[in-house]
């Protein structure tokens, strides 16, 4: 059995997911994890320069990380996202589902063509209207994005609140607090987000 999962893992481009697997194979979805399992314990144990890695909702064959600039050379590099795109992403990943408007009021520039723009790519998608006025699109992140990132799911990213002390609050009973260093501190969480990103891009 390990070998035709084996086999399907190999065939594949995009994750195969447990129950996916099963029905290829007619066989319970407990004995395919176990064979997943036993695969990636043999690969461990003879030194292959691959695993197993679930990802996306489902499993597919990687190369181990110190191989990455060995196989990146070989390969087509994959489109790299550019700051703003990564910026907005960051900010969909982290308050999805979530409207046009508080994207772009997060990043204080009008991102309809950058939303367009990840929405070709596959790594957003909408999921509903919220019923106000205007019913506005809500955007999420999709398995693309997860398959991109090289992620099993969301709760894989990094915590937001890891990335720096939060924005200063103003103090009830002092004086107001510089705009521009509230301004900056975002910044830097801003920054920090996408380079978190951009690490998970180049990783995956």
């Amino acid at each position: 059995m390990k070998q035709i999962i084996e086999a399907l893992l190999i065939a594949t481009d995009v994750p195969l997911s447990l129950e996916r697997i099963a029905g290829i194979i007619n066989c319970p979805e407990e004995e395919v994890k176990k064979n997943l399992d036993i695969l990636n314990e043999e690969y461990k144990q003879t030194g292959r320069a691959f695993e197993i890695k679930e990802v996306a909702g489902g499993f597919q064959i990687y190369t181990l990380p110190e191989y990455a600039d060995y196989v990146g050379k070989l390969k087509q590099k994959k489109e790299k996202l550019s700051k703003a795109a990564l910026e907005t992403l960051a900010i969909i990943a982290y308050h999805q589902p979530i409207t046009r408007a508080e994207v772009e009021k997060a990043r204080g520039v009008d991102c309809s063509y950058i939303l367009e723009s990840l929405m070709e790519k596959g790594l957003i998608k909408t999921c509903g209207r919220l019923p106000t006025p205007g019913r506005p699109i809500k955007y999420a992140t999709t398995n693309e994005f997860l398959r991109y990132f090289g992620i099993r799911d969301l709760s894989e990213l990094p915590r937001e609140e890891d990335f720096a002390e939060p924005a200063i609050e103003t103090p009830p009973s002092s004086q107001p607090v510089q705009e521009t260093e509230v301004e900056e501190k975002q910044e830097k969480i801003d920054e920090e987000i996408e380079e978190e990103f951009k690490d998970l891009s180049e990783d995956g």
